[in-house]
């Protein structure tokens, strides 16, 4: 029992070292992290002259400044869960995938930590001044009957549950959708709230010409994919999602980041201390961060947020302190 005791103390302290995962010591040794990604979903995460732009790019950065202490990263384009486990050297995806049951039991998937709380909702024509479902009772909804997708019976569940009045405009794809509302066959418009950001952002416009609902008819919490059986990559994963939101949290932008390192409250003292060196971690890691792609927020504003076209509302995506969903295991 003493000896237990010791050896878990000693694992609190952190001064009995554990050995790097094979995925780790892969990426530690090929000098960069391989992330896959959209490659045209502007917003989220789209190829511009070489680049990769957008909210899921930067969170790659961050895990990639993570273990490196700068973004050392090769993006790779990712359509499906199945393109990441056919591809042994993609070392993790942030590509708008839903974390389910389904996808992940039974496979050599693991979901990360949620980093948007998405879902199905609406585009409308701002002028048209609805904001609510209810206010889409008999008016045209453009939607994709893609059975992959489930954005229909989602669609028609809500109607009948609410006693609203159904009038879809079914189509084969959600391109297809977006393109006859843009072209004002439809009132409104139906899929996952990044996907409409992303088809606004594409479509251009004028500002504020278009709004997305801030309530979504279902769940979809898009989270990173990993492979099972990646521990210690996984927890720099977890911890480096965490540190955005954390520093949100405590006030931490990246402005502010090396003014705040010398504050002398407790929390922020904690969030920018060195790591155990068993971590695996990069020294500095979450100034790094912070310092490099600013906050949560800052990097959800950034691309998505009311200064793009999109003006996606953050919802569910705001701090818990706000009434979202959005928390952060204490880093200390």
């Amino acid at each position: 029992m003493v000896l237990k005791r010791l050896v878990m103390a000693l694992l609190f302290l952190g001064v009995i070292p554990a050995s790097a995962g094979p995925r780790l010591d892969a990426i530690k040794a090929r000098g960069v992290l391989n992330c896959g990604v959209a490659v045209a979903e502007p917003g989220m995460s789209r190829a511009e002259r070489g680049n990769y732009i957008g909210f899921e790019p930067d969170l790659c950065r961050a895990v990639a400044i993570a273990i490196f202490g700068t973004p050392k990263i090769a993006f790779k384009p990712v359509t499906t869960a199945q393109t990441f486990l056919q591809s042994n050297d993609i070392d993790i995806v942030f590509r708008g995938l839903t974390s389910s049951f389904r996808r992940e039991a039974g496979t050599d998937i693991r979901f990360g930590p949620i980093y948007l709380y998405d879902g199905q909702t609406f585009l409308v024509r701002s002028k048209m001044g609805a904001r609510t479902v209810a206010q889409l009772s008999r008016r045209s909804i453009c939607v994709s009957s893609d059975m992959y997708a489930d954005f229909m019976p989602a669609l028609q569940l809500h109607f009948h549950d609410r006693n609203l009045v159904l009038n879809a405009k079914s189509v084969q794809t959600r391109a297809e959708a977006e393109r006859l509302f843009f072209a004002g066959s439809c009132d409104a418009v139906t899929a996952d709230a990044s996907e409409l950001a992303s088809a606004v952002i594409a479509h251009g416009g004028s500002a504020g010409e278009f709004s997305i609902f801030a309530d979504h008819i279902t769940k979809e919490p898009l989270a990173p994919l990993l492979r099972k059986g990646d521990d210690q990559f996984f927890d720099i994963v977890r911890w480096s999602l965490h540190a955005l939101v954390a520093a949100e949290e405590l006030g931490i932008t990246q402005s502010s980041a090396d003014t705040a390192r010398a504050a002398a409250t407790p929390d922020i003292q904690a969030f920018f201390a060195p790591p155990p060196q068993a971590s695996g971690l990069a020294a500095g890691w979450s100034y790094a961060i912070v310092k490099q792609l600013g906050n949560y927020g800052e990097v959800f504003e950034r691309h998505l947020g009311a200064g793009t076209a999109a003006r996606l509302p953050r919802g569910l995506n705001r701090l818990g302190t706000q009434g979202g969903l959005l928390y952060a295991p204490p880093i200390r």
